[in-house]
């Protein structure tokens, strides 16, 4: 039942039919990060066109898990469902991501794709350990994956794997289980294509549309305190992506102190965050971030910009940033930059700890994996978040941050107003 009152919500596409559903039956905290807010999964919704529900896989009272397909692209998801035992019933857990699609609804030619002998399978496996060792961030930690891969091979445990996809699922996790970087992956499917230098027209791509550019809501709180929501930073794909950047961030540059909530921020492009982070500053350019590559030992600079789009919230107003446990890569790179710099206080929980940029690099036909190639290094503290996180300066549960943020920053702007 709850899961079904879900689907109908989110197939509905209508914000305020899902926040109702919501407020009623089925908390955000309890979310994964791809619907953890309104605008995530609204977002989501827009982009997906619903759900058809293919499957359930598993079922009890209180737990299910169902394979939906996406209406819109011939994209698999896996919802996994907890409910409370007691009336009435609500969403205690909820996870949803994409799976690359199940055997069961594959044609004999798409399984035939997918089959693995052993020569393919330990070619797939011997590929990976020289890409690791190449390129990855780490050159210690990639001999360690590869020596492990090896080992792991060598003893039989891939023997029985013959489905691609499946090998990259497992290849992942053994590959985290080592160097614990929540960036590296093995994926099915072709490889994506680089992103464009530049769109090639002057409309941003709909689905910066449909996510509004990564901005969630944007309010203003009693004693003229913006809250400012970021849920991913879009690449800077020509100056209309600048101009609506500015346009979102002039909105709270008259404000008398900024709370930036992170608390369900992916991550997205380091230039991108570096021009967020240029608003909480003056028109002199600062170096906000560098990022070293291992394989060619090359150095990538960002620094904040001089000129922007729209207004400046400034350099000297309070600013505060929230956090939580799901906030990660980019969302760390803006809390870690803003308080390394002594320009904001972070509020909530500690980030998920993922500071390395990665692109994808072929291992098969139709496999590749995700490769961190390179080291944050931000130039105050000379050092960067990987595997450590964020650590807020106001250790708080995530969900009571606003609360303990807007505290802070109340009393704050009274005692300054009590100088006057």
């Amino acid at each position: 039942m709850q899961f079904s009152r879900w689907l109908s919500a989110f197939n509905s596409a209508n914000r305020e039919t899902l926040l109702s559903y919501h407020e009623q039956h089925f908390p955000y905290s309890a979310a994964s990060a791809d619907v953890a807010t309104i605008d995530r999964e609204h977002g989501l919704s827009l982009g997906t066109h619903g759900f058809t529900e293919r499957e359930v896989e598993k079922s009890s009272p209180t737990s299910l898990s169902v394979l939906l397909e996406e209406r819109g692209r011939p994209q698999f998801a896996r919802v996994s469902l907890e409910v409370d035992a007691d009336p009435p019933h609500r969403v205690a857990r909820f996870q949803i991501g994409p799976i690359p699609t199940p055997p069961q609804f594959l044609s004999k030619a798409e399984l035939d794709q997918r089959r693995l002998d052993g020569p393919r399978r330990q070619a797939v496996i011997d590929t990976l350990g020289r890409e690791l060792e190449a390129h990855y961030v780490s050159a210690e930690v990639a001999q360690k994956m590869a020596g492990h891969l090896r080992e792991k091979s060598k003893g039989g445990g891939y023997e029985a794997i013959t489905d691609a996809a499946t090998l990259a699922a497992i290849l992942t996790e053994d590959l985290q289980q080592v160097s614990r970087d929540r960036h590296l992956s093995v994926r099915f499917g072709p490889i994506p294509p680089p992103p464009p230098e530049v769109l090639q027209s002057e409309e941003p791509p709909p689905w910066m549309l449909e996510n509004n550019f990564g901005f969630g809501a944007i309010e203003r709180l009693p004693g003229n305190v913006a809250h400012l929501t970021i849920n991913g930073f879009v690449p800077l794909l020509g100056d209309a992506v600048k101009a609506a950047i500015g346009a979102r961030m002039s909105q709270i540059a008259d404000a008398d102190a900024a709370i930036i909530d992170l608390r369900s921020n992916g991550g997205g492009a380091p230039p991108t965050v570096a021009l967020v982070g240029s608003y909480f500053f003056g028109p002199k350019p600062l170096l906000w971030n560098s990022i070293v590559r291992r394989d060619t030992g090359e150095t990538v600079e960002f620094w904040t910009e001089a000129k922007l789009e729209g207004a400046r919230f400034g350099a000297d107003k309070p600013v505060y940033v929230l956090t939580s446990g799901r906030t990660f890569s980019g969302g760390e790179d803006l809390a870690y930059g803003l308080q390394a710099q002594h320009r904001a206080v972070v509020v909530g929980e500690v980030t998920g700890g993922g500071a390395h940029p990665t692109e994808p690099r072929a291992i098969a036909p139709d496999l590749y994996v995700m490769m961190p190639w390179g080291r944050s290094v931000n130039p105050i503290t000379g050092t960067n978040w990987e595997g450590v996180g964020v650590q807020p300066d106001v250790p708080v549960p995530a969900d009571q941050a606003l609360e303990r943020a807007l505290e802070a920053v109340r009393a704050r702007l009274a005692k300054h107003e009590s100088v006057r």
